[in-house]
């Protein structure tokens, strides 16, 4: 598979550890997270990198919420935003949650004139870290949406146990279910099998059962390491996290 890591677009502090784990090919992309008004004081720094690149979009809780018809005239400065980043950076894919609160058919209302074959459409747990309710926390409402922008879709396995958990549904099973709309990037933490809450662990750090999630993703697939970095100053946390990966 081809490891990603993930990082902020304000991240720029990481550039030694940076260029040695990518030529130690401790991971072969990295998803850059959108922080909004960030692309004139970094995007030169992260043209520096010869590495691919995948874009995920700013989602509710850093200020972009596509569900929300109040949103609109904000959400387009902040979508171009995100769109000049993936420009710049030449990357493959544009990652999107589809908010929070609202309506799936604002969200498509508002994205429709912004993607593009690059945008894959993020699944979520039904509920957030607030209380509030996601959209696109079922495979069909993901479905939908991705018929409706001919988008793609990006697996993220923490959201679907949860999304699971909150339906009382079986966790695989209903991962199995997400799997038949053929993603393209996988997201993948530890965490809480049992709760309805993502918690972005490292590996090894929660219960999920990781082995029988990395069998679901095929060979050569992109995988994202989304587990929360602990130091400012270094990236070791990713590394021990990839090497448990590899043990597994």
């Amino acid at each position: 598979m081809r490891f990603g890591l993930k990082l902020g677009s304000i991240n720029i502090n990481y550039t030694e550890d940076i260029l040695s784990f990518y030529n130690d090919g401790y991971f072969q992309y990295i998803e850059l997270f959108v922080l909004l008004g960030s692309f004139d004081d970094t995007i030169e720094y992260w043209k520096r990198f010869s590495i691919p690149m995948v874009i995920h979009a700013p989602h509710s809780f850093a200020g972009m919420n596509l569900s929300l018809p109040e949103e609109r005239e904000n959400n387009k400065v902040k979508l171009r935003e995100t769109l000049r980043f993936a420009d710049a950076l030449k990357a493959e894919r544009i990652i999107f949650h589809s908010g929070v609160n609202g309506k799936i058919e604002e969200t498509i209302s508002q994205l429709r004139p912004f993607a593009d074959a690059r945008c894959l459409i993020e699944n979520k747990p039904m509920k957030g870290l607030n209380g509030e309710r996601c959209l696109g926390f079922t495979p069909e409402d993901v479905g939908y949406i991705m018929s409706e922008l001919r988008a793609g879709f990006c697996l993220d396995f923490g959201h679907a146990i949860c999304a699971a958990n909150s339906m009382k549904k079986e966790p695989l099973g209903y991962i199995r279910e997400f799997s038949a709309l053929n993603p393209r990037i996988y997201h993948l933490t530890d965490g809480d099998f049992a709760s309805e809450c993502d918690m972005h662990l490292h590996y090894g750090d929660g219960t999920f059962p990781l082995k029988e999630l990395l069998k679901t993703v095929p060979d050569g697939a992109m995988i994202t390491n989304e587990a929360k970095h602990d130091s400012a100053v270094d990236l070791n946390d990713y590394k021990k996290d990839f090497l448990y990966v590899e043990n597994i």
